[in-house]
């Protein structure tokens, strides 16, 4: 359960920046809930469904979204450039169903720091965000790219479709992807360059009034084909579908 948890955090912090576009300005605290369905990429799991808690605060320089911190160092109109601490990708062996997965070495919990820029305009949103694991785990890089355009349907209905690129160093892709030399005594050993995974996502906003809406997101990730040619990975795709009602104070 905790490879779940933990990874359905990570994603949460992707939504809730998202949240963050179409957020009104006077309000800084949020608290909610959401249902969400994620799947794993891992050899003999299975898609789980989870309730977690959902709390953010949107501040003058400072946002904490779930896990995610972002500060500001620079914001001018609509160009802002920060620091940003967020958790990465882990895998609890024993969540898979099959014994050889299960004899593996967990995927611990990686947490990456590094800087994000963001620029808006009438063509949407922009970010892209260089990070290393501050944590040892996976002991490597990540920089992602991400699109996103808000549509405002009504006075009360917003859709955000979204792209976007994470690029993950060798180091990262070895250690979450890859089977080391002496690990496993069934699978032969797998090693792994640089990974490349693209994603697309829908987000749906509705403002109940000023202060209650309700969200759906449903976000696709397409893998790198050396991720999909892992033995301990049995699928070439992952996807997240959420549900949820916040209040903003």
């Amino acid at each position: 359960m905790n490879t779940y948890i933990k990874n359905s955090i990570r994603i949460l912090v992707g939504t809730l920046t998202l949240c963050s576009i179409a957020a009104q300005a006077e309000s800084q605290f949020s608290l909610g809930g959401g249902v969400i369905s994620t799947s794993s990429p891992y050899a003999g799991t299975d898609s789980e469904t989870l309730f977690l808690p959902i709390i953010t605060y949107e501040g003058e320089r400072l946002s904490f979204r779930g896990l995610s911190l972002d500060y500001k160092l620079v914001e001018e109109q609509d160009f802002n450039w920060s620091l940003v601490l967020e958790p990465g990708d882990n895998f609890d062996t024993s969540d898979s169903n099959l014994a050889a997965i299960k004899a593996l070495d967990d995927r611990k919990l990686s947490l990456y720091a590094g800087t994000k820029v963001s620029y808006s305009a009438g063509f949407g949103k922009i970010s892209a965000s260089a990070t290393h694991d501050v944590i040892g785990h996976g002991d490597g890089a990540k920089f992602k790219t991400n699109y996103s355009y808000p549509i405002k349907l009504s006075k009360q209905l917003m859709l955000i479709p979204s792209v976007g690129v994470e690029l993950n160093s060798s180091d990262v892709s070895n250690y979450y992807y890859g089977v080391a030399t002496g690990e496993s005594t069934t699978y032969a050993p797998y090693e792994l360059s640089s990974t490349v995974n693209y994603n697309a996502g829908l987000f749906l906003m509705y403002y109940i009034n000023k202060n209650w809406n309700v969200n759906a997101m449903v976000n696709y990730q397409q893998l790198d084909s050396d991720i999909e040619d892992s033995p301990i990975i049995d699928t070439d795709n992952t996807t997240t579908v959420m549900m949820s009602v916040n209040y903003r104070f």
